[in-house]
């Protein structure tokens, strides 16, 4: 059973709704009656909202949290009975405000009956529906939290042969390469740690200085083998994206583009009101089969598939340079951070 809480905003949005739709309904009856509008009618319009349903919505919600009250018919029981005694009190108010007469036992209970079930199980079916996203919330940043726990850096034995390899003749060189790979594992933990309320996004400008370090140490275990270029819109910089989208995707293209020299391009341009992000090599590009069949792609094109999905909302696209055999992956984004 779902627990009877709302939050501060739910519970004056509801408030709210209520007296509207009140004050609507008692204000058309007076008018259809065909009684003018006065000050006493208004003040018993506004008296039948505190009392009918604002008195007996809070006082009955009140109860509920102070006793813990979790059996929906007890529930329900304890707001019927409120609203029946605000419904009576109501009617004693606007006999003396409009001279008509009050409602007996049985009056207010047939008045009370039907707005008081209609509250009760619009607000359950909210809540049901409110758990139901929650759950939904909860399981996406599960799985988030599982795809990002897989980013931890594989490519850090390789990182740290290669620093290896220049502690003794190039020590400034390791020194730096050291420096890169600190801030790479830094940035990769910190955002690596998902919540509900810190989505890790970060700005176009933030990964890009990411990237680079990592590059840098790339392209010293490389060599003139492998060359990384940029070419990014400086008006897109301070848009933003989830952390570590495109570093997987340039280490599938290092691995499998099997030529020499590696050459890869990075393209962040504007396409409308999106983002564009596009990486592009000079390799063999991707085989018929994964083309036809992209889920199969490896681990780190199908760790960034599903990141795109959950995080937001668009996918991974796979594609073979036109003129020659080069791959290419892209994907789109929302600008200002929506989703697409």
């Amino acid at each position: 059973m779902v627990d009877l809480i709302l939050r501060p905003k739910e519970q004056f949005v509801m408030l709210a709704s209520i007296a509207a739709i009140s004050l609507a309904i008692s204000l058309t009856d007076w008018v259809q009656r065909g009684m003018h509008l006065s000050v006493n009618i208004l003040l018993s319009s506004i008296l039948a909202v505190i009392c009918l349903y604002w008195l007996p919505m809070v006082l009955s919600y009140l109860g509920v949290q102070r006793f813990k009250l979790s059996n929906w018919p007890l529930q329900y029981t304890i707001f019927y009975c409120f609203m029946v005694l605000g419904c009576m009190s109501w009617g004693v108010l606007r006999s003396l405000l409009v001279n008509t007469q009050t409602f007996t036992l049985f009056e207010a209970a047939a008045i009370a009956l039907p707005w008081s079930a209609g509250i009760f199980v619009a607000t359950k079916f909210y809540l049901s529906q409110r758990h139901l996203k929650q759950e939904k919330q909860l399981r996406q940043l599960a799985e988030i939290r599982l795809l990002h726990s897989q980013l931890n850096p594989h490519f850090m034995f390789n990182s740290l042969n290669t620093i290896s390899a220049f502690l003794k003749h190039h020590p400034e060189t390791a020194g730096t390469l050291i420096h890169n790979l600190a801030a790479v594992l830094r940035y990769s933990l910190k955002h690596s740690v998902v919540t509900e309320e810190d989505a890790k996004r970060v700005t176009i400008a933030d990964e890009l200085v990411n990237l680079n370090q990592w590059v840098e140490i790339e392209t010293c275990r490389f060599g003139e083998n492998l060359s990384i270029t940029f070419e990014v819109d400086e008006s897109l910089i301070n848009e933003e994206m989830p952390a570590m989208l495109l570093q997987p995707i340039l280490e599938n293209a290092i691995k499998h583009a099997k030529v020499n020299p590696l050459n890869i391009k990075v393209l962040i341009a504007a396409e409308g009101d999106e983002v564009l992000f596009e990486v592009r090599d000079n390799g063999v590009g991707f085989s018929g089969a994964l083309l036809a069949q992209p889920e199969k792609a490896g681990l780190g094109l199908s760790i960034t598939r599903s990141r795109l999905r959950l995080e937001a909302s668009t996918e991974l696209e796979l594609s073979n340079e036109e003129r020659s055999a080069g791959a290419v992956v892209r994907f789109r984004l929302k600008r200002n951070g929506q989703v697409c």
